[in-house]
């Protein structure tokens, strides 16, 4: 079972699985078993790691593992900007051995598997907002105790709002077009995480939902006021295709962008 993103790849193995040895050139890479024993070899040392024991390899790191029957091994990968959290030196090398909560790791596993099979496979900004997550989870399991405060709990409250107005300001000027949460975060001067739940708790959705809310409630008065056909209308609102402009709109109305047109007829 695998999850994988631009930023950040999650593999989970069931029973039996070895691999030869190896290296990635721009990724870290955490391996962590879940059950039973991995054997584990690391350039020329080998390992024997019981459940929850990890091991955090840096890039270019030659390494190998096998498990047996009956075991259970989650290997996250991710690309070195993405390791270290906002605010922590980029130079400072994670712990090589940590002891990991499997029960936590493996909820997280439930938590991204199930974001990744729910998300709308059409839309680059709420793949996003899942690899934002996925990555937080991953900086807090790894850096735990060691997180740097967020840029937003230093800023004044009245600082606070006023960024949180220009954002949504640019996302009402700009919803038809292709957002993305680093330049949102950015209006906010948060990091990409911490506005994801900033935005959240002020609003009630993540900014993906609030961008599709405008999209379906304008789709909704071209359907009243033009002609254009629900092709038109799903591109001309920068929905990736009619079908996701159909399961939006029927998921917030009810019907079909047709069978909305012609209640109004």
């Amino acid at each position: 079972m695998q999850i994988i993103l631009p930023r950040v790849e999650i593999h989970r193995f069931y029973s039996s699985f070895e691999n030869t040895p190896h290296t990635h050139e721009d990724q870290f890479q955490i391996t962590i078993p879940i059950k039973g024993t991995c054997h584990f070899q690391h350039e020329h040392k080998y390992l024997s790691l019981p459940p929850g024991e990890g091991i955090v390899l840096m890039p270019r790191d030659q390494h190998s593992l096998h498990i047996g029957d009956g075991a259970s091994l989650v290997i996250i990968r991710v690309r070195q900007e993405s390791m270290y959290p906002q605010g922590l030196p980029s130079q400072r090398e994670p712990q090589y051995r940590q002891q990991f909560d499997v029960e936590r790791i493996s909820r997280y596993f439930g938590q991204w598997t199930s974001g990744m099979m729910n998300r709308d496979l059409d839309d680059p900004l709420e793949e996003e907002e899942l690899e934002t997550r996925m990555i937080s989870d991953l900086q807090e399991l790894i850096w735990s105790g060691g997180l740097p405060v967020s840029p937003a709990m230093q800023i004044s409250h009245e600082e606070h709002n006023q960024h949180h107005a220009r954002v949504l300001e640019y996302i009402h000027a700009n919803y038809t077009e292709q957002l993305n949460i680093s330049t949102l975060a950015g209006l906010a001067m948060q990091s990409r995480y911490h506005f994801i739940r900033t935005f959240k708790s002020l609003m009630g959705v993540t900014p993906y939902q609030y961008v599709l809310q405008l999209r379906v409630r304008e789709a909704i008065r071209q359907l009243q006021q033009s002609d254009a056909t629900v092709t038109e209308i799903s591109f001309n609102l920068g929905f990736a295709s009619p079908s996701q402009l159909f399961r939006a709109f029927a998921k917030t109305t009810g019907m079909t962008p047709e069978q909305y047109r012609k209640t109004r007829l």
